[in-house]
């Protein structure tokens, strides 16, 4: 049994060292025999056009979205002249001033346009003009039925303003007389007003005075009583002292005498004790009295400060009205005329805003005002129609815009309005062509310590091959060359120092051809010579097989 045992696992040995064997012998087929590889090739034309090079940036692309409002202004007119202008009578005086009249807040009141379908959904592509909803006939027709309306009451006001702009004059002419007569009177009325309020304050003065003094007449009797008082207690204390020592029996008489001088002592200080409770409450008294004085005091001698001023400055505009009553009367005058002037403009504006709603509405119908495609709508079938309402939103595929980082010392070269060119993975060596329109605040880069500012690009997407985020190389020119033959400079093999090209000749066969190589973008380079607009040419590559 045993000697079985050891010749079967003696097998087993000898198969694991042939397998192992033929393991080794193919790795080293497999390191040794050469892999075939194979050529691809891609094709590219010489072109003629500009190269560029510069400072290069990252960013992404960002499709614009934009917001299409009903901004139809279809508020009620109430004229926006706040006042019209003219002179009105107060106490017996004319006075030059501003009359309330039309007010100048304009509100939507209820005027409201109800929408009867939407004809856009979320997705969908739209041309400038494509109809997007229709409002009802009833909304439409009232609106402008209000709108000619106010046509009609804008040329009302503006035939009133004429009218007082007329009256104006004659009481113009009026106040100019009057403002004439100012200075004979002027001066005393002045001195009156000051006069009295100077009265007001020499008698809260007084007042003030006379309560100190009796605050002090107060304070004088209470520190005497006092003093008469602490006598008193001390008188007290010595006669009780003498009564309580003296034998009544043998010394009967001073005995007496001490108790009668401890009983009046005892009624003096009583007295004495109440007399002083009652000036310490007339003392306070006095001081909350004083206190009242002394604010009467300080809001008369403000009374008489402000007054003075306002009493100095009526004073000075009475001079002035009469030194400048010419002037006056012309600044009325060119009021009026601003007031019709503005009457005038409201009734423009009044027919603008009819020819608007016109213009925008037609069969009921509101319309694209840009093409795109749509983000959002925001309007829905019995919605109303609000001041600056948003309707739909469109990603305006157009023009999107790319933003990168350039710093300080790079940014004479991302001027706005400067050119740039724009080139993505997704195209390969095409070259797109871009606007600096925006450059944003300056924000250190906490890195590399580096002034570095946002640089906004606006490139036409042509065709409409540029979606959101794609990733994007914008190169802020620098240096340039024009109407130059270039390929792409992956093209171009170098050996000893010279630079050839593969180009794929009419026959399909491919030949190698010499090239002088000149300016270079760090995608394309110039050919000055070697090769023809239109020659096919071709970037090699290897794949193995």
């Amino acid at each position: 049994m045993k000697h079985i045992e050891f010749k079967n696992r003696t097998g087993q040995i000898i198969f694991l060292l042939l397998l192992s064997i033929i393991i080794g012998v193919a790795s080293i087929i497999t390191v040794v025999l050469p892999r075939e590889d194979k050529t691809l090739y891609r094709e590219s034309q010489v072109i003629r056009g500009n190269l560029a090079r510069g400072v290069t940036e990252s960013g992404s692309v960002d499709v614009g979205t934009v917001i299409q409002n009903f901004d139809l202004d279809i508020s009620e007119f109430t004229g926006s002249g706040s006042f019209t202008f003219g002179m009105e009578r107060q106490g017996g005086d004319m006075v030059m001033g501003m009359i309330p009249g039309v007010s100048d807040s304009g509100s939507m009141s209820d005027r409201q346009l109800e929408i009867e379908q939407v004809y856009v959904e979320a997705g969908q592509e739209i041309e400038t003009g494509t109809p997007i909803l229709k409002l009802t006939q009833e909304s439409v027709e009232g609106i402008r039925t209000d709108l000619a309306q106010d046509v009609t009451d804008a040329d009302l006001v503006y035939q009133q303003a004429l009218t007082s702009q007329k009256q104006t004059e004659a009481d113009a002419e009026g106040e100019y007389k009057l403002n004439s007569l100012y200075a004979d009177y002027s001066q005393a009325e002045y001195d009156e007003t000051v006069s009295a309020l100077t009265e007001a304050v020499e008698a809260a003065e007084k007042t003030l005075v006379e309560m100190q003094a009796e605050l002090a007449g107060a304070q004088a009797e209470l520190a005497e009583k006092e003093v008469l008082l602490a006598e008193e207690k001390k008188v007290l204390e010595n006669a009780l002292f003498t009564a309580e020592g003296t034998d009544k029996e043998n010394a009967l008489y001073w005995w007496i005498i001490a108790q009668q001088t401890a009983d009046e002592a005892r009624e003096l200080v009583d007295t004495l004790e109440d007399e002083i409770v009652q000036l310490r409450v007339d003392i306070e008294d006095y001081g909350e009295k004083i206190t009242e004085n002394e604010t009467a005091l300080a809001l008369a001698r403000k009374e008489l400060e402000n007054g003075e001023i306002t009493a100095r400055g009526e004073l000075d505009k009475r001079k002035y009205n009469a030194e400048n009553a010419q002037e006056i009367y012309d600044v009325a005058m060119e009021q009026s005329v601003f007031e019709a002037e503005t009457a005038k403009e409201d009734y423009e504006q009044a027919v603008r805003k009819l020819e608007e709603f016109d213009t925008v509405i037609k069969e009921q119908v509101i319309s694209a005002d840009t093409s795109g495609v749509i983000t959002e709508v925001y309007a829905a079938a019995g919605d109303y129609l609000t001041g600056n309402m948003e309707l739909i939103s469109l990603n305006n595929y157009d023009e999107v815009t790319i933003t990168v980082s350039v710093e300080e010392d790079d940014l004479e070269a991302a001027a706005p309005g400067n050119t740039v060119n724009v080139t993505l993975a997704a195209f390969g060596d095409e070259v797109f062509t871009g606007t600096v329109t925006e450059i944003g605040d300056a924000e250190i880069d906490s890195n590399t310590n580096k002034t570095m500012y946002s640089v906004t690009v606006t490139v036409q997407n042509t065709g409409r091959v540029l979606y959101q985020d794609m990733t994007a190389e914008v190169t802020f020119v620098t240096d340039e060359v024009s109407q130059v033959l270039y390929i792409p400079v992956r093209a171009v093999i170098q050996e000893n120092g010279e630079d050839y090209v593969k180009v794929r000749e009419k026959d399909g066969k491919i030949v190698s051809k010499e090239v002088t190589t000149g300016f270079t973008d760090g995608i394309n380079i110039e050919i000055k010579e070697g090769l023809s607009e239109g020659d096919t040419v071709l970037t090699e590559t290897k794949a193995s097989a």
